[in-house]
């Protein structure tokens, strides 16, 4: 693959991620309205209930995988970076009580993984590479 379809990919994923987040969010909301306990890093709000944080974090991961098109290491890391407090969030809320969270959270996690290693993949592509004469370091064999 090119490095503008690894770049495709990453962008596509994240905001797939994003789409899994706010979905999880609103399957969430349809059956219990105030899912999780309201509090966000020792915050206590109904706005940092269970339910605003996925479809909120869903839109932050949306607008990095838009950014990815553009910028595929800046896209991927708001995109990660919003999955990885959204995994603080998860395991945030005590013994057993954030299990029914991984039900929300397990699709954005992963399309954000994945996005975060389509985006490693269009930075390799992308970036051009070292003249490999200059910097090979192996023996010459062919010589002689």
């Amino acid at each position: 693959m090119t490095g503008k379809q690894w770049t495709n990919a990453s962008a596509v994923l994240g905001i797939l991620a994003g789409v899994g987040a706010i979905a999880g969010g609103l399957v969430a909301h349809s059956r219990q309205p105030v899912f999780g306990i309201p509090q966000f890093f020792g915050i206590h709000s109904n706005l940092f209930s269970g339910v605003h944080v996925l479809v909120g974090i869903g839109i932050v991961m949306v607008v990095g995988g838009a950014l990815t098109f553009k910028w595929p290491s800046v896209g991927a890391v708001i995109v990660c970076l919003a999955a990885m407090i959204g995994l603080v969030y998860t395991y945030n809320r005590g013994q057993y009580r954030w299990t029914p969270l991984l039900w929300y959270w397990g699709a954005p996690w992963v399309f954000a993984w994945l996005a975060g290693i389509a985006a490693g993949y269009a930075a390799y592509k992308n970036v051009p590479q070292i003249d490999e004469k200059l910097s090979d370091a192996r023996p010459n064999h062919s010589a002689g």
